[in-house]
């Protein structure tokens, strides 16, 4: 997965790039949205090359609204090209089973059980 986003280019963010867990906040309808939050400026893009069946296996999605996933995530990313990241690592927080990994290592995740199973 990779996400297309343009990040200013200075001294504070390229050392922010440097970070594992990047806080992020993740929107998915038809397209997969990741906006960087503070301590970043406020930008936003979106991911390219994921799967939603693949996103649906490691992260429930909501019921109703405009979109099927709306949370907090972790992200760890490394450029490719210009505006281009590659995703390391990505998790979104669920309410009922906490953080759950997405992309860990550039692939992505061995689902785990999302459900209790009474």
């Amino acid at each position: 997965m990779n996400l297309n986003i343009q990040i200013p280019k200075n001294l504070v963010t390229e050392e922010l790039l440097r970070q594992k867990n990047i806080p992020c906040f993740c929107r998915v309808s038809r397209d997969f949205e990741i906006s960087l939050q503070d301590p970043f400026p406020d930008v936003t893009g979106k991911v390219s090359d994921w799967d939603r069946r693949e996103l649906e296996k490691r992260a429930m999605a909501g019921a109703g609204g405009k979109y099927t996933h709306y949370t907090n995530g972790l992200i760890t990313i490394k450029e490719i090209d210009a505006n281009q990241y590659h995703i390391i690592d990505l998790s979104l927080f669920c309410c009922s089973s906490g953080w759950c990994p997405i992309v860990e290592n550039g692939v992505y995740a061995t689902p785990k059980e999302l459900w209790d199973k009474e």
